[in-house]
Order: C-alpha cells, then sequence, then structure tokens
C-alpha cells in the first residue's frame, strides 16, 4: 500500500505530560470516580459501625482499609506521572517520523548517529543507564534488542484501536489504551495539520 503522507516532530516535557494527563483522563479517571463512590460508602459504613459499637474492631479495619485504599487510588496516578516525567527529562529528545497509509500508520524514530548516547534498559519499573561492565551489560550483550525493534512500530487501523483528539496545540493518537503519540502542532504546517486531521476523520478515529 503506498503511503499518503508522512509527518516529522518531536515532543518537549511539558507537552507530553499534558497528553499523558488526558490519556489518564480518557481511560482511567471513570474507574477512579467509581472506585471513590464505593469506597466512600465503605467509610462511611464502617464509620456507623465505630459511632454503634465503638468497641468492635470491625468497623476501625473496614474505615482504615477503605480510606487506605481510597488514597492509594489517587496518589499512584500522580508518583507514575512524575517517575515518568523524569526519566524522559534525563534522556535526550527525540525526533519521530509519522507515515500514514491507508490501512496503517507506522512511527519511526530518527537517530542521530553522531550524537553521544548511552545504554538504557527499559522495564517495567523505568528507564536505567545500563553501567559498564555491569551484569545488565552483560544480558543485554546476550540478548541484544534490534535496532529497527526500536526505530519502528506499526499499527494497523484493522487491529489497533485507534482515537485521536487535539487539545492546546497537541494532536493526540491513542493506541489501545496502552501507549499515546504525542504530536505538537508547532513541529507542522498548516497543510500537515490539515491533513492529520483529515485523515483521522474520513477513517472515522476523532
Amino acid at each position: 500500500m503506498a503511503k499518503l503522507f508522512s509527518i516529522t516532530f518531536d515532543a518537549k516535557t511539558e507537552e507530553i505530560a499534558e497528553a499523558y494527563t488526558a490519556f489518564q483522563n480518557r481511560y482511567t479517571l471513570r474507574k477512579k470516580i467509581i472506585y471513590t463512590v464505593v469506597y466512600l460508602i465503605v467509610i462511611v459504613l464502617g464509620v456507623d459501625l465505630i459511632i454503634k459499637n465503638y468497641t468492635s474492631p470491625a468497623g476501625y479495619i473496614a474505615t482504615g482499609l477503605a480510606a487506605g485504599i481510597l488514597l492509594f487510588n489517587w496518589i499512584k496516578p500522580i508518583t507514575v506521572k512524575k517517575r515518568l516525567m523524569q526519566t524522559l527529562s534525563e534522556l535526550n529528545d527525540e525526533t519521530y517520523t509519522m507515515n500514514f497509509y491507508d490501512d496503517k500508520l507506522t512511527v519511526e524514530t530518527i537517530i542521530d548517529k553522531s550524537a553521544e548516547t548511552e545504554t538504557v534498559a527499559i522495564t517495567s519499573t523505568g528507564v536505567y543507564t545500563v553501567e559498564e561492565g555491569s551484569e545488565a551489560e552483560k544480558e543485554l550483550m546476550e540478548n541484544p534488542v534490534k535496532e529497527e525493534e526500536i526505530q519502528k512500530s506499526v499499527y494497523n487501523l484493522s487491529e489497533t484501536e485507534i482515537f485521536f483528539e487535539e487539545k492546546n496545540g497537541i494532536f493526540m493518537v491513542f493506541l489501545n489504551r496502552a501507549f499515546i503519540q504525542t504530536i505538537p502542532m508547532r513541529c507542522l504546517s498548516d497543510e500537515e495539520q490539515q491533513q492529520v486531521r483529515s485523515y483521522f476523520s474520513e477513517k472515522g478515529l476523532d
């Protein structure tokens, strides 16, 4: 399938932070509100038990557990976002190219071969520098990640849940409820911006 058009862009930490907030609001805010209502009800019932029988531990246990879970439910997304922003601020800025086809999207990372780089390991708990001579470096050498796997991602429209949103000068492409591609409009010409809008509108993805 022939390529329709492509755009090249980068994203500053604050722009990614705004997009990540939109991602959280879209996919987790409703669940958080439901959990909040449920645990507030448990807290009210727990307090009621304490008032009726302050010697019974049931009311204290229910109230304490519900309050703890409720607090965790609201604090965790904030700490995750803070850790993500810290990680992004420590990494070099990257430039991307998004290619638009009739049946798919591809995103490629443009690597500056002349820039100084450092090896990093990406894990579920964060991104860490791989020290020379460390066990992490040995493991990475034994199980190398192919460069093309890092540089290019392919999203077939028929297999990917995609939603497009425009907000505060940023195009945001939500992918499979797990990832968001941040495309600042400052990186695009007026013609490119209209091409992007038209593409997602014609595909019914906005």
